[in-house]
């Protein structure tokens, strides 16, 4: 099984400075599905509200506040009500903040806060003071970087650092097997599913294939998905093809009949009844907005 297949493949940054930003508004009516990447991630929520799915959490961000996600933790990004919104992700390579050589920092904090052992804060909101200084940090880092003034790698990188800073008095150390790690080989466990569902949606799949992938019983599959996912796994694979539906609506020389099966639905009745349902009008509807009379 290929677990690379829902690693983003984009390179943030460069080998010399692996740290990017990104401004990310919603696509259709979604910000992005499930998906992991070997690199960290900051996100500020600059204006609206978003419910992001990290591991098995799932938190409403509002604007103002942010949050952390680790090195390879599943996540996923979905809107939280109708108001426009957008945020900042900052994305880096856990190694950008390594010493030359191995050093307290890298020993007492770094490595043991990579590898898991220190469990780091992921949620800040303007409540307290230290969190407040955090947020000022982070909105800093997304200054400089779209600034670029000469010198800006070097006040990122110092802001990374206070940022985990002021983390690290407010982190736990775990000596042995935690919650944490407990949830960690969850999402383990539940990615070649994820990535089976990512790749063979336009195909028949049956949750007996699903469950059979991860050597669990049908039941306990379902359960296991939807404590994790928070959709069972039929919700998440009609949510799954109709945001790729949306991609094809777009052009209007695609019939919807001839959509419907291009991302797996075998009834096109049940395409369109799945479509509004989720998106809250019709396939024709949706394409109506993307395509002048003259198109339709």
């Amino acid at each position: 099984m290929d677990f690379e297949a829902l690693r983003e493949g984009r390179i943030h940054g460069d080998l010399m400075f692996p740290l990017s930003v990104y401004k990310v508004e919603k696509e259709n009516d979604t910000f992005f599905n499930y998906h992991w990447h070997r690199e960290s991630e900051f996100v500020y929520m600059t204006e609206g509200s978003a419910r992001f799915h990290i591991g098995t959490s799932v938190i409403e961000l509002q604007q103002g506040g942010a949050l952390l996600i680790p090195s390879g933790q599943l996540h996923a990004c979905y809107p939280s009500g109708d108001h426009p919104a957008f945020f900042h992700a900052i994305v880096f390579d856990p190694h950008l903040l390594s010493s030359s050589t191995y050093d307290v920092i890298q020993s007492k904090y770094m490595e043991p806060w990579m590898e898991r052992r220190l469990i780091l804060p992921d949620t800040f909101h303007p409540s307290t003071p230290w969190e407040q200084r955090l947020l000022l940090l982070l909105t800093d880092v997304i200054e400089q970087y779209d600034a670029k003034p000469r010198g800006f790698e070097l006040k990122i990188k110092a802001n990374l650092l206070a940022i985990f800073a002021e983390l690290i008095p407010h982190g736990e150390q775990y000596s042995e097997l935690s919650r944490s790690s407990s949830d960690t080989a969850k999402i383990e466990r539940i990615k070649p599913v994820l990535q089976y569902m990512h790749a063979q949606y336009k195909e028949r799949i049956l949750i007996q294939d699903l469950a059979s992938l991860i050597s669990m019983s049908e039941g306990h599959f379902c359960r296991f998905f939807k404590s994790i996912v928070k959709k069972t796994p039929v919700e998440y694979l009609n949510f799954l093809r109709v945001e790729k539906a949306m991609k094809h609506l777009e052009d209007p020389k695609i019939k919807i009949i001839d959509v419907a099966s291009e991302v797996g639905f075998e009834s096109p009745s049940y395409f369109i009844k799945t479509f509004k349902s989720l998106k809250n009008m019709t396939p024709t509807d949706y394409r109506k907005t993307f395509t002048t009379p003259s198109q339709r």
